[in-house]
C-alpha cells in the first residue's frame, strides 16, 4: 500500500522554552457581522477581571490605566518557577515577578489555533524550514513563520494571590464523592468564604467592562445573560471557538442551586446562545458543546459552549454536565440536585482536597 506523509512541526519559542506544533486540516466558517463586533486581540488589562482571570484585587480608572502598560512588553519581569508545560495543549505557565513591582504574577501562554484566512501567506517564502531528517518521501522539518503569523495567546493575573498559583499549577487529581450533606458541611461554606472575587463578574454584567466583547445579550433579569467569549478564545479562529453565557441572577453560584424553576432559564440559555452563535459564527446547535463544570472555576452559574472542533479543556467525566442533560434531570425531579451525590475531579493541591480526604471520600486516579 502506497503512504504519503509530509509532516511539518512549527516551533515557536518564548525565551529557553519552546513549542512543537504538528500541521493539522483546517476549517473555519465565515463570521457574520451583525452581532457586536468581538475583539480580536486577547485582553490583558488586569483590571478588567475577563473570564478566568479572577484577583481579589479591585482597580480604580487610574490604575487601571498605569497597569495596563505593565505588560506590554515582559522585559521586566523574571521567572520564578514553571507551574505548567503542557504538551497536549501547547502552553506553558509560570509564576513570577516585575522588577521593581510588588506581588507575583501568573502568566500563562498558549499557541494559537492557525487561521485559515492567513493560509497563503504561512504557506510563502516568509516561512523558513529547516530538515531535521529525512526517509525517502517522508520529512521531518521545524518552520519559522514571520512574527506577524505566530501569536501567542496570553492570561495574565496580576496582582496574583496563592490560590492562582495552585489553579494553573499542575498537579495529579482525584475522584472525590461528594454527598448532599458534604455539599453543605464542606463545600457550600468554602464557596461563602474562599472562592474567588465576583466583581469582574459584575463588571461585565453591568456594562462596565469587556461591553465591546458581548456577542448576544438578554437582559431579562430571571432569564436573562450575556453571551461573550472566554478569555481562552481570542474570536479569530472558528476552530477553537469558546464562549460563555453568565446569567444575570446573583443568587445562582453552582449546579447544585439549580431547581425546577430554574430551567425556563437553563433552556433561554440553550435557545437563545445557539441562536447566537449560528447567527455570528455559523456553527449549527450540533457542531457545539454545551455544559456546566461542577466544580466551577468561578461560582456564578455560567454555561459554556465550545466548538466540537476543539479539544476544549474540562471537558471530560467528572468535570463538565452537559446543558441537555441537566435541563433532563431537573424535569424528571425538580430538586434533583439537591439530593443527588455527585463525583468529581479535584486537584490534589485544591483547599478541598484534604476537606474531603478526612471524610473518605477521596478516591485516587
Amino acid at each position: 500500500m502506497e503512504r504519503f506523509k509530509f509532516q511539518i512541526q512549527f516551533r515557536s519559542c518564548l525565551r529557553k522554552h519552546c513549542f512543537i506544533f504538528n500541521r493539522r486540516n483546517m476549517a473555519e466558517a465565515k463570521a457574520k457581522e451583525d452581532y457586536v463586533h468581538v475583539s480580536k486581540k486577547m485582553r490583558t488589562d488586569v483590571c478588567s477581571n475577563a473570564i478566568d482571570s479572577t484577583t481579589d484585587k479591585k482597580c480604580d480608572s487610574d490604575q487601571s490605566g498605569d497597569r495596563d502598560n505593565l505588560f506590554k512588553t515582559f522585559e521586566n519581569f523574571e521567572v520564578q518557577r514553571i507551574l505548567n508545560n503542557s504538551e497536549d495543549h501547547k502552553s506553558i505557565a509560570v509564576v513570577g515577578r516585575l522588577k521593581g513591582k510588588e506581588g507575583n504574577a501568573v502568566i500563562m501562554l498558549k499557541k494559537l489555533a492557525f487561521n485559515a484566512e492567513k493560509i497563503e501567506e504561512i504557506f510563502s517564502g516568509k516561512t523558513e524550514t529547516k530538515t531535521l531528517f529525512r526517509n525517502d518521501i517522508y520529512y521531518n522539518s521545524t518552520a519559522w513563520m514571520p512574527r506577524e503569523l505566530n501569536e501567542l495567546g496570553a492570561t495574565i493575573i496580576y496582582p496574583a494571590e496563592e490560590k492562582h498559583v495552585l489553579k494553573y499549577e499542575r498537579q495529579s487529581s482525584s475522584f472525590v464523592f461528594e454527598t448532599p450533606e458534604l455539599f453543605k458541611e464542606v463545600t457550600k461554606p468554602f464557596i461563602e468564604s474562599a472562592s474567588f472575587s465576583k466583581e469582574w463578574i459584575y463588571n461585565i454584567l453591568e456594562h462596565k467592562k469587556e461591553e465591546d466583547r458581548i456577542v448576544f445579550e438578554d437582559p431579562d433579569p430571571e432569564t436573562g445573560f450575556i453571551l461573550l467569549p472566554d478569555m481562552k478564545w481570542t474570536g479569530e479562529q472558528i476552530e477553537d471557538l469558546y464562549l460563555q453565557a453568565i446569567v444575570h441572577r446573583r443568587d445562582l453560584t453552582c449546579i447544585r442551586d439549580l431547581r425546577g424553576n430554574h430551567i425556563p432559564l437553563l433552556k433561554n440559555i440553550l435557545k437563545k446562545g445557539t441562536e447566537a452563535i449560528m447567527e455570528k459564527y455559523g456553527i449549527p446547535a450540533h457542531k457545539l458543546r454545551i455544559y456546566i463544570h461542577y466544580l466551577p472555576s468561578f461560582y456564578h452559574l455560567h454555561v459554556h459552549f465550545t466548538a466540537l472542533s476543539f479539544d476544549a479543556p474540562g471537558t471530560w467525566i467528572g468535570k463538565a454536565f452537559t446543558l441537555s442533560s441537566v435541563i433532563s434531570n431537573l424535569n424528571l425531579r425538580p430538586d434533583h440536585y439537591q439530593f443527588a451525590e455527585l463525583s468529581f475531579t479535584l486537584k490534589d493541591n485544591h483547599p478541598l482536597h484534604a476537606k474531603f480526604e478526612e471524610k473518605g471520600k477521596v478516591f485516587s486516579m
